[in-house]
């Protein structure tokens, strides 16, 4: 193999590892961002549950006014009935009096129904806040997690980068312009292997006399399929 192809593919190694790793650096926020989601989703249901419960509570207060006002006014009813002279007047206070009793009765069982739903609500709204709680410690967690394995592929992508740059320098500046251009074009692999006349970067078959000056190895070629560059592993051709 000729020096500068032999160049060529250890700088294909480093970016395809440099390529992976970046790989792995974008899959790593994959759980994290499902347990962001389930934080939030667990924040907006605990902040419906409060104002619910907010609203309950309002409404609860109002209907205890209402009846207050009302026993109120049934007292002064159930007094009056001792100075009424007309049984006309006496009838038609009782029936008042029991339209309020009637009406009071309902907004009782009304409070009794929303001391239920408070009750009811308040149990669900701790659970939830333990939910959240467990569901933002393991978020933090896993974001700690997440932190320290980026840095670490961070830390070797720095590494595998200051050996490229070192590396790219042994390059034609054409040549490596040539890669850089296709490297992005074919996820990386721009040098391919040739065996029996196949290109294995594109799997077509490349011309015989093409295959012919490969295998005298007297300069660099590319296939003219995939424009990738090629050589010949003479050991795997021989075998």
């Amino acid at each position: 193999m000729r020096p500068e192809l032999e160049t060529l593919v250890k700088l294909q190694g480093i970016d395809l590892e440099i390529r992976k790793l970046n790989g792995q650096k974008a899959e790593c926020p994959g759980r994290l961002d499902a347990l962001k989601e389930q934080v939030a989703d667990k924040q907006a249901e605990l902040e419906q549950l409060n104002e619910r419960l907010t609203e309950i509570n309002k409404h609860k207060v109002e209907i205890e006014d209402e009846v207050e006002m009302e026993n109120a006014r049934l007292s002064k009813s159930q007094q009056k009935l001792t100075s009424i002279k007309t049984d006309r007047e006496y009838q038609a206070l009782l029936k008042e009096i029991e339209e309020i009793k009637r009406a009071n009765k309902s907004r009782e069982d009304e409070i009794l129904s929303t001391m239920e739903e408070v009750q009811s609500l308040s149990e669900t709204i701790k659970t939830m806040e333990k939910e959240l709680k467990a569901a933002t410690r393991e978020m933090e967690a896993e974001e700690k997690k997440v932190k320290g394995i980026q840095e670490e592929l961070d830390s070797k992508i720095s590494t595998l980068a200051k050996e490229r740059e070192k590396i790219a320098k042994g390059v034609r500046p054409d040549l490596l312009s040539q890669y850089n251009f296709l490297k992005d074009k074919r996820a990386g692999l721009v040098i391919s292997t040739v065996t029996a006349g196949v290109c294995n970067g594109c799997h077509m078959n490349i011309p015989p006399q093409l295959y012919n000056d490969l295998l005298r190895d007297e300069k660099i070629y590319t296939c003219p399929t995939c424009q990738r560059i090629i050589y010949v592993d003479m050991e795997k051709e021989k075998a």
